[in-house]
């Protein structure tokens, strides 16, 4: 009796539940959220899976026109050809609610994009009070499509790569220009640009207009200077920089660093160091007493005077709490004639040494004691780098080694 009792009880349970499952069977429950949760989705996709979402119902057929952040890639799964792709993002741009600001945009075309289009897009984001740009683009013209003539204040990150195609290298690279009034601009990244020399001691001073600047990265820049006997120099002027990035190209002529960044927080150096830490002759308030944090690798072919050079930084950061340094760059600080045996009076504050071991370089003996001299209670962290398969094939190495420094930083 009890078991028939707990069998009648169960079938009526599985009716209700069935009941219930056709009530809701073929409900459109994510159509039913509110805009503000669509548009979050749509802004997770490339731009051209959003529009092709607006045929799923009439409940999404304008959203895409209300995206605020914005993804536009060429890439062959979604366009076959660059023609298709240039008459999407016209049509695209031209069909927008005109009305919605544009917060983010990341666009990539890694080949030869028309330039007039180019110029009509920068001017839709400007005019749409655009926060976020990320652009990779082969560009070939003398000058980045970025007006210099307005002054726009809503825009915190810019990131800018000029990709060379094949049958453009060789070709100067865009020149970025000095006048640029981006007032709240905060991060700047650029990639492959060219910086005009412009006084008459050889100086590129592109950067003291940006009043906030907090983070800059430079990668692969080169300088152009009309007069070739006077000596090339980058001047880094900013009083709000706390982050410094440098790159230095391998196959351009290398110019010379100079300094004014008395608030500089984290410095990271990749290239060959042709220069001293200093400030410009005229600016006085330089001084490295601020940066914390420092990362350098430095290749080991055509030395030179590399290893003088090398110690000079050493001395000018002696307040630095945290140095992350390649295994090249101790094989070349080992060039010093018993470097190990000196008495190297600095780097009292230092707390962490991190090495990065290549497969193409061994670690000196001594050389990381000789660091450690004055701060024996400092960490010491050894993890292998890159290999060149890494390089080739896979960037996972670089979030491995960004999560090892976190972990040993704790």
């Amino acid at each position: 009796m009890l078991l028939r009792q707990m069998a009648n009880n169960r079938t009526i349970k599985t009716c209700r539940t069935m009941k219930t499952r056709r009530r809701y069977y073929g409900k459109d429950r994510i159509s039913c959220l509110p805009d503000c949760l669509l548009l979050h989705i749509l802004s997770n996709l490339e731009a051209k899976q959003a529009v092709q979402i607006s045929i799923l119902s009439t409940r999404w057929k304008d959203l895409w026109k209300n995206i605020s952040v914005l993804s536009l890639s060429r890439n062959f799964r979604n366009f076959q050809s660059l023609e298709s792709f240039a008459t999407f993002v016209s049509q695209f741009f031209s069909s927008r609610d005109d009305k919605t600001s544009l917060q983010a945009l990341t666009f990539e075309c890694t080949h030869y994009f028309d330039p007039n289009l180019l110029k009509r897009i920068i001017k839709y984001l400007f005019s749409h009070n655009i926060q976020h740009l990320d652009m990779k683009v082969a560009c070939s013209l003398e000058h980045f499509p970025l007006c210099t003539n307005s002054s726009y204040h809503t825009l915190t990150s810019l990131k800018l790569i000029s990709w060379e195609e094949v049958q453009q290298w060789g070709r100067q690279k865009p020149v970025f220009p000095n006048s640029l009034q981006f007032p709240a601009l905060t991060y700047l990244s650029l990639q492959s640009f060219t910086f005009r020399c412009t006084t008459d001691d050889g100086y590129a001073d592109p950067f003291s207009v940006f009043q906030s600047l907090n983070t800059l990265i430079i990668e692969c820049c080169s300088l152009y200077n009309e007069k070739t006997r006077v000596e090339d120099n980058l001047f880094i002027s900013s009083v709000s920089l706390v982050n410094l990035t440098i790159v230095l190209p391998a196959n351009y002529k290398s110019y010379k660093l100079k300094l004014s960044t008395p608030n500089l927080f984290s410095f990271d150096f990749t290239g060959h160091p042709f220069q001293n830490l200093c400030g410009h002759h005229n600016i006085s308030n330089t001084n490295f007493s601020y940066i914390k944090h420092v990362k350098i690798h430095l290749p080991f072919h055509k030395v030179t005077n590399f290893p003088s050079i090398l110690f000079n930084w050493l001395v000018e950061l002696d307040l630095m709490e945290s140095l992350a340094i390649s295994s090249e760059t101790l094989e070349i600080l080992k060039l010093i004639p018993d470097s190990w045996k000196i008495d190297f009076p600095y780097l009292h504050n230092l707390k962490l040494l991190e090495i990065e071991i290549h497969e193409f370089s061994s670690l000196p003996d001594g050389t990381e004691d000789f660091l450690l001299q004055n701060a024996p209670s400092a960490k010491k962290v050894i993890f292998p780098g890159p290999t060149l398969k890494d390089l080739i094939c896979n960037d996972s190495w670089i979030n491995e080694a960004k999560t090892r420094r976190k972990q040993s930083r704790h």
